[in-house]
C-alpha cells in the first residue's frame, strides 16, 4: 500500500511539473495580442489551449466586442495568460514578389561621420565638439531647414565663422547644439568635421498592394549603409526594376540582386519608412497574381510555404520553402524559413539581398515576407508576418482618409 501511494504522490508530483512546465512555456511563446476576422472564433493552434472571454466560458470571437481582454488557459481550466484581442474586416489584398527601385530624400541630413580639421593650431573637430555624432539628423541651421548635403556645405563655407545654432535629432529626442566652423589649412575653407547623407536608393521587392493602391514592401527598414540608422524619410518614390543577374549567396557573403531601375517615371510614392518595411501609395495597383485573404498570425503553422519572388527579368515566380519555427515575441523577425527550391537554391543560393519583401504564402494566405538571410547559412533566413505589415500599411490609409 505504501509503494502504491508512494507511486501516485510521484505520478502526481511529475504531472503537476509537467502542467506547470507546460503552463510555462506557453505563457512565454503565445503572443499578448490577437486579430480576429469578423465572425471568427479564436483558434490558437496549440495542443489543449483555449480561448475565453473573462467572466465567462465563451469561446473568443462568437460573442464578442471590438476589443477586449481574454483568457488564454490549458484544458480550459489552469490560467495561462490574459491576451487582448481585436477584430478586422476581412480583407483580400495582392501578393506582389515584383522588383522596385527606390529612391529616398532623408527628412533634414544624417551624419554619417565626424571627423577633424587641418588647422594652422592643430587638429580640431567643431561637430565633435557641439556634441554631434553619426547617426544623429540635423533638421535645421539658424532656423533654415537643411534639405541636401549641398544646402549644408554652402551654408558652412559663407558662415565667416560664426556660430551657427544646429536643431538635431538624436533617435527621438529633439536637440539643439552651437557649432563653430573653422578654416581649414587644406584649403582655407570654412569647415566642420561633418559627413553627411541626403539620400539613398535601391532595389527591394514590394509584398503586397491593396485595391486602393496601398502598398508594403521589403519588411525591414532602409538603414544608413554606414550608420545602421533607419533613415528619417522627407519624401521617397518608387520605379520600375528589372533584375539583370544574382551574386549567389555562400556562408559569410551575402549575395544579392543585380538589377537596374527601368525608367524614371513614378510607379508611386513612398511615405513611411518603419522597422518592418516601407509603405506608399501606387499610382495603379499591381495585378502580378490574385487577390488572396490576409492570413492572420495564429493561422501560420511549420511546414511548407511558397515564396513569391523575381531573380530574373520583372516577373516574380513562386518557389517553396519550409517554415521551420514561428516566434510571437519578436516584433519583425516571426519566422525562421528554409528555401527547398532546387531552382533557387542553384541559381541563388538562397536568400539573397533584394529579395526582402518576397511573399510568403500558406494555405492559399499571405501570412508573411522574406527580411533577411543567415549570413553564415544563406539557405535560411527571417520572415515578418503579413499581419504586422498591413496593420502599418493602414496608416497610409488613413492619412488619405
Amino acid at each position: 500500500m505504501k509503494k502504491f501511494i508512494r507511486f501516485i504522490s510521484a505520478l502526481l508530483s511529475v504531472t503537476i511539473l509537467s502542467l506547470m512546465g507546460t503552463v510555462s512555456y506557453y505563457s512565454y511563446t503565445l503572443p499578448d495580442n490577437y486579430r480576429i476576422f469578423s465572425g471568427d472564433s479564436l483558434s490558437l493552434n496549440s495542443i489543449g489551449v483555449t480561448a475565453s472571454r473573462i467572466g465567462n466560458d465563451v469561446v473568443a470571437g462568437k460573442s464578442f466586442n471590438f476589443d477586449e481582454e481574454i483568457n488564454i488557459s490549458l484544458l480550459g481550466i489552469i490560467p495561462i495568460k490574459q491576451a487582448r484581442v481585436k477584430e478586422l474586416d476581412e480583407m483580400s489584398i495582392i501578393p506582389c514578389g515584383t522588383p522596385f527601385g527606390v529612391k529616398l530624400l532623408t527628412d533634414g541630413v544624417m551624419i554619417i561621420n565626424v571627423a577633424s580639421i587641418a588647422t594652422k593650431d592643430g587638429n580640431v573637430s567643431p561637430a565633435a565638439n557641439a556634441g554631434l555624432k553619426a547617426g544623429d539628423v540635423i533638421i535645421s541651421i539658424d532656423g533654415v531647414k537643411v534639405k541636401s548635403n549641398q544646402q549644408l556645405r554652402d551654408m558652412v563655407l559663407s558662415s565667416d565663422g560664426r556660430k551657427m545654432k544646429v536643431k538635431y535629432k538624436r533617435q527621438d529626442n529633439d536637440l539643439e547644439t552651437v557649432l563653430s566652423p573653422v578654416v581649414s589649412s587644406t584649403d582655407n575653407a570654412w569647415q566642420t568635421g561633418l559627413w553627411v547623407r541626403d539620400s539613398s536608393a535601391g532595389i527591394g521587392t514590394i509584398t503586397f498592394c491593396t485595391g486602393e493602391g496601398v502598398f508594403g514592401g521589403l519588411g525591414h527598414p532602409i538603414c544608413d549603409v554606414d550608420t545602421g540608422d533607419v533613415l528619417p524619410l522627407g519624401s521617397g518614390e518608387i520605379v520600375g526594376a528589372s533584375i539583370s543577374g544574382v551574386k549567389q549567396g555562400t556562408s559569410g557573403n551575402p549575395g544579392e540582386l543585380c538589377g537596374v531601375f527601368l525608367s524614371n517615371d513614378s510607379l508611386g510614392n513612398v511615405e513611411i519608412n518603419t522597422s518592418c518595411g516601407l509603405y506608399g501609395r501606387l499610382k495603379q495597383p499591381l495585378t502580378t497574381h490574385e487577390p488572396i485573404l490576409l492570413g492572420l498570425k495564429q493561422e501560420a503553422t511549420t511546414g511548407k510555404a511558397t515564396i513569391y519572388s523575381t531573380i530574373s527579368g520583372e516577373e516574380p515566380k513562386d518557389y517553396e520553402i519550409e517554415i521551420e519555427s514561428i516566434d510571437f515575441n519578436q516584433d519583425t523577425r516571426n519566422y525562421v524559413i528554409k528555401i527547398t527550391d532546387s531552382e533557387l537554391l542553384k541559381k541563388a543560393g538562397g536568400i539573397v539581398q533584394g529579395m526582402s519583401g518576397s511573399p510568403i504564402i500558406q494555405n492559399g494566405k499571405l501570412i508573411g515576407a522574406v527580411t533577411h538571410v543567415f549570413v553564415n547559412d544563406p539557405t535560411k533566413g527571417y520572415g515578418v508576418f503579413a499581419e504586422t505589415m498591413f496593420e502599418k500599411s493602414n496608416e497610409v490609409s488613413k492619412s488619405h482618409s
